[in-house]
């Protein structure tokens, strides 16, 4: 028997960490998975005032909400123990506020990049609060890598939970090479949706900006409730980066939550 799934939620106490957890009760609702709080201190002197934080922050959601997530206050490094911690709880996904991701600190960049490269799960970023309650209008950039099909297995999550309808965004290109991956990526793509009995609509940017821009400029008028975009592995010690256009579309993302997925 598989062990129940769990959201982990980290927090800091500050507002748009309170915006993440907003999302996680929503998403809580839909999929009955229970909500998981972390907070880290780098002090152990820091745990009672911490805790207290934290009992305060469980009991607003108890009132808002009539929902009591599980809190994990203790001493340690967010770089480290978000990963440990969703292993723990069996985490489906890791939810976290952040409004670093628009920033131009690189080394606070750098730093939730990090964090979204730990994991074995699908992070989602949150700069802003939910505006919609489900995942209903999801858009799925396609690309030319091979990692990019395994974005396809969320299909089948949120065809479960979801009345969802994907938005197959492709690039414009010229280039033989380039579209036959990406027709193959499509394809791959499709017959997920098709074997769900999925809606999905299919769009080619108009090749005129950047293909990361032209992605925001239709999931804003789309009125996407989310975007999916993938890390890329690099050749050694098994770990991943953000590339610059992912990079882009979560520091530009605004209001839309994006989920990125992390190659197996």
């Amino acid at each position: 028997m598989t062990a129940k799934k769990s959201i982990l939620v980290p927090t800091d106490f500050t507002e748009v960490a309170w915006y993440a957890l907003q999302h996680a009760v929503r998403v809580s609702e839909v999929v009955k998975e229970p909500i998981y709080i972390l907070h880290c201190v780098t002090d152990e002197k820091n745990l009672a005032e911490a805790r207290s934080k934290m009992a305060t922050l469980i009991d607003s959601v108890k009132d808002k909400y009539s929902l009591s997530p599980h809190s994990v206050v203790k001493v340690g490094n967010y770089m480290t123990d978000i990963a440990s911690a969703a292993d723990e709880i069996n985490a489906s996904m890791v939810i976290m506020g952040s409004s670093t991701v628009k920033e131009m600190d690189e080394k606070k960049v750098s730093w939730v990049l990090k964090l979204i490269t730990s994991c074995h799960v699908p992070f989602i970023t949150i700069q802003e609060p939910p505006v919609n309650k489900r995942y209903d209008d999801i858009v799925f950039p396609v690309d030319f890598t091979p990692q990019n099909r395994e974005k396809h297995e969320w299909i089948s999550y949120f065809c479960d939970y979801y009345l969802s309808r994907f938005h197959i965004i492709k690039p414009n290109t010229s280039d033989p090479r380039l579209m036959a991956n990406i027709d193959l990526n499509l394809a791959s793509a499709k017959k997920f949706l098709e074997a769900k009995g999925a809606k999905y609509v299919e769009y080619t940017v108009p090749g005129i900006k950047k293909y990361e821009e032209e992605i925001l400029d239709m999931a804003v008028n789309i009125r996407a409730d989310l975007i999916i975009v993938m890390t890329t592995p690099t050749d050694k010690d098994g770990k991943f980066i953000v590339e610059p256009e992912e990079q882009y579309i979560l520091a530009h993302a605004g209001h839309i939550p994006v989920m990125s997925i992390n190659p197996r």
